[in-house]
């Protein structure tokens, strides 16, 4: 594994959920974190990883992966009900008409997606470091204000800080998981191991694709897009762009 990165994907959501029990953010500043997030993956994928994984010769299979991916992610947020990726107006709507979310479903939901982003972690992968590091700032972008509605979510439910803290940590966990598994598997697969890369990366992108569109266009309630939104997305955009010249 990547220590490096694994210890901040970790941090990221601990830090985080540290974080909500000493201080209130605002749902509007999550929002704009979360729109900026979402813009920097979808320019990241379009900007870095795709261009990487679909060079040279008889890569064309990578797009099933790509839409695999896409299709895991949607099943994913059948789980977690949306919870992080703009969805969250839809919590309150549930709990009106007396619908609750299974607060394992959810759980489940956001720790899988968690897992397969930290797949591209491995420590095999060390040549793709230049698009790794591009990749986990946006990750890590993206985690905090996932982190910040999970742990404020399991509060608001009345869970212990204890139980909290519990499904925090699991939470943060998952995506060093998914680097361990992608390490291992690595060693028994017959494959060589720049295919094996770039069909993981595939299956990424599929998901920052279901992630980001759903952040960039329901991240507002009444799905209004307002010009504060409108800066941040663009200064999403041109840090994935800087991040790639520099």
């Amino acid at each position: 594994m990547n220590l490096v990165a694994v210890a901040v994907l970790f941090l990221s959501v601990f830090l985080s959920a540290i974080v909500v029990l000493r201080v209130k953010v605002q749902e509007k500043n999550l929002r704009l974190l979360l729109a900026f997030s979402g813009a920097y993956l979808l320019s990241v994928s379009f900007t870095h990883i795709i261009p990487n994984i679909f060079s040279g010769e008889g890569n064309a299979f990578l797009g099933y992966f790509v839409l695999l991916g896409f299709f895991i992610q949607l099943f994913l947020e059948f789980l977690s009900s949306g919870v992080g990726h703009g969805h969250d107006h839809h919590h309150d709507h549930h709990h009106d008409q007396g619908i609750k979310i299974s607060p394992m479903a959810l759980l489940l939901g956001i720790s899988l997606h968690a897992f397969f982003e930290g797949m591209p972690f491995a420590h095999e992968f060390h040549n793709h470091a230049h698009l790794q590091e591009s990749l986990l700032i946006g990750i890590v972008i993206h985690k905090i204000p996932i982190a910040i509605v999970l742990t404020s979510l399991f509060i608001n439910a009345g869970y212990s800080f204890k139980k909290t803290m519990v499904y925090m940590v699991i939470f943060a966990l998952a995506s060093p998981m998914g680097s361990f598994i992608s390490s291992l598997g690595a060693e028994y697969i017959t494959i060589d191991i720049d295919t094996y890369y770039k069909i993981i990366m595939a299956l990424v992108v599929g998901i920052f694709m279901h992630i980001s569109t759903t952040i960039l266009f329901e991240s507002d309630k009444n799905h209004h897009f307002n010009l504060r939104k409108m800066v941040v997305i663009l200064v999403g955009v041109a840090f994935a762009i800087l991040s790639k010249l520099l």
